[in-house]
């Protein structure tokens, strides 16, 4: 089982059940874009400046560093 945690205005705030991430629920939008290139480690969400997240009725704009996957 895997949580998303996202770094939101300074609190860890867990956006698994409801959030969204540029506008898809948030586990579907990393297991379609955790994925990487031949001779890359950097992973496709990963790669750009920022990732949309909306979470309680408000949208964020957070570097991609401010997320936090934790598996148990």
């Amino acid at each position: 089982m895997k949580r998303y945690y996202a770094n939101l205005l300074g609190q860890w705030t867990d956006i698994t059940d409801d959030g969204l991430a540029e506008n898809v629920n948030v586990p579907t939008y990393f297991e379609e874009n955790l994925k990487y290139d031949e001779n890359e480690n950097v992973a496709h969400c990963f790669k750009g400046d920022y990732i949309n997240i909306t979470y309680g009725e408000k949208s964020y704009r957070i570097h991609p560093s401010c997320i936090q996957i934790v598996t148990m």
